[in-house]
């Protein structure tokens, strides 16, 4: 849904394109965090792979602020 408004909005093509990149590491990233940080059936604290899902709010976070920027 968000590539759509990507495409409308007064980007330049260098900002389109890091929003289409960060949208789409998000939602790669933040599940990678949930289960790379606890491979080992034993684990009972996530590693430091969780970190992952930090890194995917934020890519996702920087996205949509410079989508809404651009479209406003």
């Amino acid at each position: 849904m968000v590539m759509l408004y990507v495409d409308q909005a007064d980007l330049s093509d260098g900002l389109r394109q890091l929003v289409r990149v960060l949208v789409t590491a998000a939602p790669i990233l933040m599940p990678l965090g949930f289960f790379l940080s606890v491979v080992r059936p034993g684990d009972t604290r996530p590693g430091k792979l969780i970190w992952l899902t930090a890194l995917g709010g934020a890519c996702l976070a920087a996205g949509t602020l410079v989508l809404g920027i651009g479209l406003v």
